[in-house]
Order: structure tokens, then sequence, then C-alpha cells
């Protein structure tokens, strides 16, 4: 059973968790898990690697700005998936605001990073920060195929 908004939506669904020690293996870890949980829940090709996207955006923030492990939930059914990653670092990030302005090579070049968080918005139907009591914060997403 997955929560969608206020709905709880009952369907056949399948979960994995992974306690992420950071490296490449653990993105792939995940990326693995995430495309075996959206092909079994029938999930078209474009949605799956969106999905993929969210989780390996999600999975490299906290591997990144954490010092500690951090712990991937991934629940995948046929009408959405919730991607729940938490790591220790308590710091609630902002979500970038959009912009339409276009951006210069040039210009883009010194922040190479920092569009993470725009794309894992811009594909999900939500994206929350939690603060955990037992500390750090979980990342939550929701995606809908």
């Amino acid at each position: 059973m997955i929560a969608l908004d206020s709905t709880l939506v009952e369907t056949v669904s399948e979960r994995v968790e992974i306690w992420i020690e950071g490296g490449h293996y653990a993105l792939s870890q995940a990326r693995t898990a995430c495309c075996r949980l959206a092909g079994n829940a029938a999930w078209p090709p474009e949605a799956q690697g969106d999905l993929t996207l969210v989780v390996s955006e999600l999975v490299t923030n906290a591997c990144r700005h954490s010092s500690g492990p951090c712990r991937m939930s991934l629940e995948v059914s046929a009408d959405a998936a919730v991607v729940e990653v938490w790591d220790s670092d308590p710091h609630i990030p902002t979500l970038p605001v959009p912009s339409s302005a276009p951006i210069s090579i040039s210009d883009a070049a010194p922040a190479c990073s920092g569009y993470g968080l725009g794309i894992v918005a811009s594909l999900s139907k939500c994206l929350d920060f939690l603060p955990q009591d037992i500390g750090g914060k979980t990342a939550r997403a929701v995606v809908v195929p």
C-alpha cells in the first residue's frame, strides 16, 4: 500500500532497503534495484529512466553531503514509487528556483553541480525533506509513471 497525497493506493508493490557505505558500487546497487522493481511493476522504459535518475541523484547527494552511512528504501508499484534516502547530515537543502533565463556554457562552467535537486523536483510528484529524531534527515520523493 502506497500513500499518494492523502489517498492510500492499494496495489501490489515491492520494497527494497539498501545501506549505502558510499562509492560507485553503492550507487550501482541502488540503480540496479530501482530498474528491477520498476521493471517488475511494468513501468514504461521512459518512466523507469526517470525513476532511476531520481534514485541516482538522491543517493549521490546523500553520499556527497554526509559523513556517515546512508540508507535508501524504495517501494514501487504499478501506480507510484516512493524513494526515501536517509543520511546523517541534518541540513535541509533549499530547492533551486527555476530560471527562465538561458545559461551559457561559460556561465555554468564554475558551478557544475547543484542541479540534481531541481531535476528530482521536476521528475517527482512531490519532494520533501524530513528531519529525523535519530538525527539527520530523510529525502522523500514520490514518482508516478
